[in-house]
Formats: structure tokens, sequence, C-alpha cells
């Protein structure tokens, strides 16, 4: 892969992209906590907000490693090496929940009668290619999209908002704690807690102090994004409809109407969901080569990048075979397994720099 630095800006807009992707997909806490949901958002994005600063503390007191070195360092050889193979098999999960999503997606909604096996394979392809362009292509590319996500969420935003008839985050604080715990698990775990795989593009940015300011605003407005559509969807559907809804934002932009005759605008939007899920798939395989690389102590990857697209293709066949596989995944098992790789770990490795840092008399930065 090509080792090229990125601006601190294009980490922050690249970390959007792979946030927002399908985050309004299923709106799942939206179903569990209904107009409270703003709640679990903003709850959930201060957490991850957390987690990043304690990453990007511990990147600044290694500024010429990369977080893989940094875990080594700090755990030793071994023990880094099989965190760093977890951490590979939580990336293929990722992966392959991202391209599932997609081939539901379309199944569903679009192409009924398409494979979603060939979507998928589809999907691969463009990713694998993009993977070896390298991280600097990856961010352009990005760039280059963002303006059209921007311009058409707005534009489509105003529309649904004319048959918006209520406040549908009303009235507040109608559900017992614990269900504000879950809600906040379940948007933590998706799409927030992906963030945490931005961790190990810090070394790429060539100013690393500005990584934690760039991934947080990122954070904030995945978050405004997420509540806007939630707002929308809820207000435009209704609280039955929306919770029946496969896909509530979707569904509500397909009753957007421009003037008598212009109709399915949500095409568009879909065209752009896809590319943002897209980048999240390749930000995902672009990670795991770099970590495989790191693991196997391999001094070129690039080789490696086909096998890695293959090995996310052939999990993804035989998982989540079911659209309800999916939800209950997403529901009962990604809020608890993220915790540890993204709350965990980054709180054991900065104990463990605290104390290297004390052991060896030097201040921490």
């Amino acid at each position: 892969m090509k080792q090229e630095k990125i601006s601190s800006f294009q980490l922050g807009c690249l970390c959007f992209a792979f946030m927002s992707g399908f985050s309004t997909l299923y709106l799942l806490e939206a179903k569990c906590l209904t107009q409270d949901v703003w709640i679990s958002n903003i709850l959930a994005t201060i957490a991850v907000i957390l987690t990043l600063v304690i990453s990007s503390h511990i990147q600044k007191q290694f500024p010429q490693k990369n977080f893989g070195d940094i875990i080594i360092i700090l755990l030793g050889k071994w023990i880094g090496k099989v965190l760093l193979t977890i951490f590979m098999i939580d990336l293929v999960g990722l992966g392959v929940l991202s391209v599932r999503s997609i081939a539901l997606f379309y199944t569903s909604a679009i192409l009924p009668n398409t494979s979603p096996n060939l979507i998928m394979l589809i999907v691969f392809i463009v990713t694998i290619y993009a993977v070896s362009l390298g991280i600097g292509t990856i961010v352009r590319s990005v760039l280059v999209i963002l303006p059209f996500f921007i311009i058409s969420i707005i534009v489509i935003g105003i529309f649904i908002y004319r048959d918006v008839e209520y406040n549908p985050f009303l009235p507040q604080f109608q559900h017992p704690i614990n269900m504000y715990v879950y809600g906040t698990m379940i948007s933590f775990g998706f799409p927030f807690g992906k963030s945490g795989v931005m961790a190990f593009l810090f070394s790429d940015v060539s100013n690393p102090k500005k990584v934690l300011l760039s991934c947080s605003v990122s954070v904030t407005f995945s978050c405004l994004y997420l509540l806007i559509s939630t707002y929308l969807a809820f207000g435009c559907l209704g609280t039955t409809m929306f919770k029946t809804a496969s896909f509530p934002f979707f569904s509500s932009i397909q009753l957007v109407k421009f003037g008598e005759y212009i109709e399915r605008i949500e095409i568009l939007i879909i065209g752009i969901w896809t590319i943002f899920t897209l980048f999240e798939i390749i930000i995902v395989q672009y990670v795991f080569v770099k970590i495989l690389g790191r693991v196997f102590e391999l001094k070129n990857t690039k080789s490696f990048i086909i096998p890695a697209g293959i090995l996310f293709f052939a999990v993804a066949i035989k998982s989540f075979l079911l659209p309800t596989d999916l939800i209950t995944y997403d529901i009962n098992i990604l809020p608890f397994t993220i915790i540890m790789p993204v709350v965990i770990v980054p709180i054991v490795l900065l104990v463990l720099t605290w104390l290297k840092m004390r052991k060896s008399g030097i201040r921490p930065v």
C-alpha cells in the first residue's frame, strides 16, 4: 500500500464518511427509545469523544509509531500480537456487517431479484481496488463526494420538514434509566463505536496534534446528522409507521416530491449512502491489511490486499444469511462486544503508557 500522509482535515472528513454511511439505515436505538433517542445519541457521542481523547493522548507519547506498534511496545510482542489479531477479527466482523447491510438494503428495496452474493462480490471488487490505491487517494475521493452529500441531505431535509406536523422529540424523559443505558449502548455500538478504527490512522496524519480536534468535530457532526434524520423520519412517518418500517429514513425520503412530476429522488440519496458505506468497508480493509503487516512483520503488504478482500467476501457469504440475523446482532451482541476493543483496551493502554512514562522519567506530552 502507498504510505502517504494526509492532513487532519482530510482525516476528519474521512471519519465523518466512515461513521455516517448507513448510520441512518435502521435507526434501531430510535425504535427502542422513540422520542428520547436524542439522549442516547448524545451520550454515545460523548463516550466516543472520550475514547478518542485517550487514543490521541497515547499516540502523542509515541509520535513516530502507529497504533499497532504502540500496542506491541506496551503489551509485549506476543500479547500485543494476540490483541492485534483480535482487532483483525473485529474488523472482519465490521466489514461483513457493512457489506451485508448494503446487500440487504438493495435486495429488499431496489433489486429484489438480484443475488446478495453478487452485490457483495461487486462491492469487494471495488473496495479491493480502492485499498490498493492508498490512503491518499481514498481521502481525496471522500472530499469529492462529501459536498454532494451535504447539499443533497440539506435539500431533502427541507422537503421532508414540510411534512412534519409535530415535534417527535416531545414529551421527553419518558423511559426508565436502564432503557437509556441500553439505548446508548446500541447507539455506541452502531454507528459511533466504529470511530475506534480511526486510531490506527493517526500515524498517517501529517500533524498528529490536530487528530483529536478533527475526529471530535466529525463525530459531533455525525451525531447531528443522525439526530436530524431521526427527527425528520419520526415527524414524517409517525411513531407507529416508524417502528414498523425496515428503513425509516429511506421511507420518509420516498415521500418527497419536487413539484408534480419529479419523484423517486431517493435514488440520489441511495447512491451517496452506498458510496459512504463503501468508504467504511475500504477503511476497514485498509486497517486490516495494515495490522496484518504488523502482526507478521511484513515489509510489503500490497500483495495481501486481494487475499484479505477474498477473506472478507468468504466470511460475508456464510454470515447473517437472514435479515433478522443482522438486526439481532446489532441489538443483542454488538452493544456488548464493542466495549472491549473501543473502551477497555484504550483505558488499559493509557494506564500502561502512564506507567512506562513514569518509569522512564519522561514527562507525558
